[in-house]
């Protein structure tokens, strides 16, 4: 049906510039409700190594690894065959050391040794008598040089001379030209030692039973302290003497003096060979010690 149908005028053409009619005011909606909380989701589980869900920076991982790990195995069968079949007196390259100063560990120099200062010998400061010889020590009792009775006597005349600071006189003392040698006495002031003469009064050095014998009337001679056996010495009473234990009590020929002998049986020809001591008194003190082949003990 038209306009026209209904005896009206034709609607006029609409130009474009009608005012439009305003549109009707929309109802405010009503407010929604609120939704209920979530419930959180469950914590994924950890991918796998490998794995399809990785992707291909995951599928990429393993390969290199694989690649890493088979350069180092190659790196190291290098070097150990290098080390193993290098000459031995080829420096290693790990031993050389830096030239970058700031790198460079310090060298530690060693300390020295406590043992090795301990073990070095000092200068003797005392003559220790014994039944086989006597023996000049330092102050820490190492024995700086040792004499046996059937020793030639040059070495301990040398070693004597040094350490009392003096030269020794000397002399021939005769025997009795039968069975009894000579001896050279080598006489520092408060010491004597006697060395007999090889082949007089038929005596022979190899095995005689007093090749050499010496005796002290001083307690220090120099700078060095003579030491007997039994703490015995020289101005030792007569009672400390018999306390002692002395093997046999010999009174002497001047008026008073007692002869002591001490170790009477340890006397022997050896080897090697061994002297008893015997401690000379006026019948008061202890005046000489002697260093003596005592027979019959």
């Amino acid at each position: 049906m038209s306009w026209a149908d209904l005896g009206l005028p034709d609607a006029p053409e609409p130009s474009g510039n009608e005012t439009p009619a305003p549109r009707p005011r929309k109802e405010p909606k009503p407010p929604k409700e609120p939704k209920p909380p979530k419930t959180p989701k469950p914590p994924k589980p950890p991918r796998e190594s490998g794995g399809q869900g990785d992707g291909e920076g995951g599928s990429r991982t393993p390969l290199i690894l694989g690649i890493v790990a088979g350069v180092l195995l190659v790196a190291v069968v290098v070097t150990l065959g290098f080390a193993l079949t290098r000459g031995s007196s080829t420096a290693s390259p790990a031993d050389t050391p830096s030239s970058d100063a700031s790198t460079a560990a310090p060298t530690v120099q060693p300390s020295p040794s406590p043992s090795a200062s301990s073990d070095a010998v000092g200068v003797p400061v005392a003559l220790k008598f014994g039944g086989t010889g006597f023996t000049l020590v330092d102050k820490n009792a190492k024995t700086v040089f040792s004499y046996e009775w059937r020793d030639k006597a040059a070495d301990a005349v040398t070693e004597l001379t040094v350490a009392f600071g003096a030269a020794p006189t000397q002399r021939v003392e005769p025997g009795d030209g039968s069975s009894y040698p000579d001896y050279t006495v080598y006489q520092w002031e408060g010491f004597l030692l006697y060395d007999m003469v090889d082949g007089t009064g038929g005596a022979q050095r190899a095995t005689f039973t007093q090749p050499s014998y010496a005796t002290f009337s001083r307690n220090e001679v120099g700078p060095i302290s003579m030491t007997a056996e039994h703490g015995l010495k020289i101005g030792s009473p007569v009672t400390a003497v018999r306390a002692a234990g002395p093997s046999q009590e010999v009174p002497r020929g001047n008026v008073g003096s007692i002869r002591f002998i001490f170790d009477q049986s340890r006397s022997s020809a050896g080897p090697p060979v061994q002297y008893s001591m015997i401690a000379d008194t006026d019948g008061s003190t202890v005046t000489a010690v002697l260093y003596y082949f005592a027979a019959g003990g």
